[in-house]
């Protein structure tokens, strides 16, 4: 039997203004219109490990991890399970304005988990088991995110997969020629028109029990496993690794 938490209560997200509430209507449509065609100018190439495939065959939940950097590229990914069958559920932000990655999620079909990593980590991580156990959803979690430090694994999608007994699939990407933002995670826009690859990784397993040397042991294990996966999908399309994880304790704040 799954070691299941106690059903959470619902979460209630900030109110939105009347204001807030009309750009937003507006916005979603044209946001997922963008997303829509930018998808497709892009060359993708998918490599997807076969054991991941059967997992998606048999309908069975598995948490999905990335780089914050790369959410605009793992966005396509994330529509094409969705029409594959797959529930795909995200973590966005409680606050008003993470109303609006809600709407656009659910303009393709997802389901979002509101709650904030930084604040209410635990609250977040009971509805994310909720989520997987009792609606078979596999949430997608962007596992340096959202703060950082970047490229550094914090460990809750490792909590999450360990508490609801499904794997974590690591996910790596890189384009031939892009934009990086000045931001902490120096978020990848791909041109429009440039090669994208994305990469899926072989299933990462961890065990029931834990404990807090064996946590961290896998925590750094899967991180190497997605920087592995950034260079084989760099090499792919041969793009020079320029990009290095921010040394443990480096978050936006210190830059």
């Amino acid at each position: 039997m799954h070691d299941v938490a106690p059903t959470p209560k619902p979460h209630q997200p900030r109110k939105l203004t009347w204001g807030r509430r009309i750009l937003f209507a507006f916005a979603t449509p044209i946001i997922a219109t963008f997303l829509k065609v930018a998808w497709f100018t892009y060359r993708i190439r998918l490599q997807e490990d076969e054991q991941f495939t059967e997992i998606v065959e048999r309908g069975e939940p598995v948490v999905l991890a990335f780089w914050h950097e790369g959410i605009l590229t793992a966005g396509w990914l994330f529509a094409r399970l969705l029409k594959r069958g797959v529930g795909m559920t995200i973590l966005i932000s409680p606050s008003a304005d993470g109303e609006l990655g809600t709407m656009i999620l659910a303009s393709f079909g997802g389901r979002a988990v509101r709650g904030s990593a930084r604040r209410s980590g635990a609250a977040a991580l009971r509805r994310l088991n909720h989520a997987i156990v009792e609606d078979r959803q596999s949430p997608a979690i962007a596992v340096d995110g959202s703060k950082g430090p970047r490229r550094y694994c914090k460990p809750g999608a490792i909590m999450v997969a360990r508490v609801a007994g499904v794997p974590i699939i690591p996910i790596g990407f890189a384009a031939s020629s892009g934009w990086r933002a000045p931001s902490w995670d120096r978020h990848l826009v791909p041109y429009p028109g440039s090669k994208v690859t994305i990469t899926i990784g072989e299933p990462f397993v961890v065990e029931k029990e834990i404990d807090a040397d064996t946590l961290e042991e896998r925590r750094r294990e899967l991180e190497e496993r997605l920087n592995r996966l950034m260079e084989i999908s760099e090499a792919r399309i041969r793009v020079p690794v320029k990009a290095t994880p921010a040394a443990p304790g480096q978050t936006e704040e210190d830059e």
